[in-house]
Formats: structure tokens, sequence, C-alpha cells
């Protein structure tokens, strides 16, 4: 009888235990090592904007709880940002050397095959797009759609391998997202064929004329000629175009009096030039300051097909492009280039 009694009490214990309710919000915790000194792991919401933080104490431990009205993809950043996905119910540890995080970071618990997914997603990803993502999509036809099949066809085959692991809600969303990819990717390829063909290198720059000088009357390109001529295209509500600010100048202390020119045009509205002039003397921009005539709808910014900021161009003494997507000033990139021209 006592025996019976037991097993009675087991089983009632086992079948309250599954039929517990999934809970209503997520647990992330974790350790950081070689975390930096004061320095939180802030997880950004980019459909929602919204930002959490979760707090690192001094030995790089963080825990939170995090109550959602549907499963959701953040941008986490520290240090460095990685892709993390959250859905209620979820019991996510998350640990990582500060220092390198994409080759240190691992997932365990609940929620992290779906985690697991998408860090291999970015590497597959950065598989494909290679150092420099404009030789990938200017790829001819053939080639160009034999390596973007094997791409998604590779992420697809990986969701349906982990079906059983990986929530539905999950799946549905990436195969969602691989879709939208191959439509998105496709117009990208179309369009950078077409910019091979306007923008390639040897070839006339397109020319704007009578923009605004910041140190009074008006300059064109054509004004630059005989020197190489580096082009920083910015605006001051331009976050990354700011950060860039102090490595422009460093360039341009280390260049002076060689043979290059600096341009800085911005895309500001022209109701903004005060703005635009204050910024000047804030972040003590130097070389020849201009203003566009008609901000990122000015014809000199649509020849080159900018629709992102801070975009960096360089040409050659004789008006010609060298890259019309030049590295950034924080890049070394930037001086092999200089020097590969003996600038």
């Amino acid at each position: 009888m006592k025996n019976l009694f037991l097993i009675a009490i087991i089983c009632l214990f086992v079948a309250c235990k599954q039929e517990q309710p999934p809970r209503d919000y997520a647990v992330i915790h974790g350790k950081i090592t070689n975390p930096i000194e004061k320095i939180d792991l802030r997880l950004y919401d980019p459909v929602s904007s919204e930002s959490v933080i979760l707090k690192v104490d001094e030995n790089g431990t963080f825990r939170d709880t995090l109550k959602l009205k549907e499963p959701a993809y953040y941008t986490a950043v520290y240090n460095n940002v990685f892709n993390l996905y959250i859905a209620n119910n979820m019991d996510i540890e998350i640990n990582f050397d500060g220092n390198k995080i994409s080759e240190t970071i691992a997932y365990s618990g609940k929620g992290s095959e779906e985690n697991n997914f998408l860090r291999y997603k970015t590497k597959k990803s950065s598989e494909l797009m290679g150092e420099d993502y404009k030789e990938y999509l200017g790829l001819e036809n053939n080639a160009f759609d034999t390596k973007t099949s094997a791409y998604t066809k590779d992420l697809i085959q990986k969701l349906d391998d982990k079906n059983v692991a990986l929530d539905t809600a999950f799946i549905a969303s990436e195969k969602e997202s691989i879709a939208q990819f191959e439509k998105d990717i496709q117009a990208q390829h179309e369009q950078q064929l077409q910019i091979n063909a306007a923008l390639g290198a040897g070839m006339p720059s397109p020319q704007f004329t009578d923009y605004v000088n910041y140190k009074g009357g008006k300059s064109s390109l054509a004004d630059f000629k005989g020197k190489y001529v580096y082009i920083d295209v910015w605006a001051t509500w331009c976050v990354p175009c700011v950060y860039e600010m102090p490595y422009m100048n460093q360039i341009e202390k280390e260049y002076e009096g060689k043979n290059i020119h600096f341009v800085g045009i911005s895309i500001d509205r022209k109701k903004d030039e005060e703005k635009w002039r204050k910024m000047i003397v804030e972040k003590e921009l130097h070389g020849t300051q201009l203003l566009a005539d008609n901000e990122i709808d000015s014809k000199f910014i649509q020849d080159y097909f900018i629709q992102g900021i801070p975009r960096f161009i360089l040409l050659d003494p004789q008006g010609n492009i060298v890259s019309y997507d030049a590295p950034r000033p924080s890049e070394p990139r930037l001086k092999e280039l200089f020097s590969s021209l003996n600038i």
C-alpha cells in the first residue's frame, strides 16, 4: 500500500510539473569574461526603436527578465554587436569574452537553438558577402544566382533539420526573411551592375557646380583638378559621419602638402546651413567644406547612387574615378590605398 501511495504521489507531482503554464517572460543571463568597466549590455529593438539595458556587474555577470508582447529580434551591443532572438518562456544563458565577442559567444538553455542558428546565419552571410560585398553584388548573372541560391538553400535546410528543436514562429519568421532577402538582394545586384557600368575605375566622375563654400563663394568639382580628391559626403544629423570626423582630421594632417585635396560635401537642408557651419567649427573640420545644392536629391549625390552616408569617394588628378566607395578615414585600408597611388 505504501509503495502504491508513493507512486501515486510521484505521478501527481510529474503531472503537475508537466501542466505548468509557460512563463509570460524571458530570462536572459550570463557572464562576460574581460568585462569593460562601466559598460552594460544593451538590447536594441529596431522595430520598436526601444532599448533594454542589462546591468553588468564588476565580475561580468548579468541577469534580467523581459516580458514581451511577441517574439523579437534584438541587436545586442557590448563593445561590438550581435543578433539575439528572444521570446517569452525562454531562459537563455549567454557567455562571451568582451574582447572577442564574435569568436567566443556561446548560448545555452531554452532559446539557444534559435540564437545558434542566427550565429550560423551571420557566419554564412559574411562568407557570402566576402571582404568587399560589391564584388559579390557585381558578379555576372549566372555566378550571382548560383552563389545566392547555395546560400539560401543551406539556411532553409538548416531550419528544416532543426524543425523539432526550433520555435515554429522562429522558423516561419526566418523563412520569410530568407524569401525577402532573395528579393532584395536581386534588386541590389541589378543596381550594382548599373553602378559598375556608370562608376567604374578610370571613368570620368559625375560633376557638381556652384556648391556653397564654407569659406565664401561657390565651388565646383572641376576646381580641384590637378590633385587626387578625397570626398566625404556627410550631414550634421548622421552619427556615423560624426564618428569619422576625428579620423578625417588626422588623415588631413598626415597628408598635408601631399598631392591630394580633401573635400567635405554636406547634404544638410538649406534651412540648416547655420547648423552645418556651427559643426564645422565645433569639430574643427578642415579641407574644403561645401553644402550640396539639393540635399540627398542633389544630382551629384544621385549620380553616385548614394542612399546612405557617410560615403567616401576618391578621384585621380584628371577627375576620373579611383573608387566610388572608398575606405573610410577610420579604416587602415585608406592609407594602404593612398600608398598604392604614391600619394
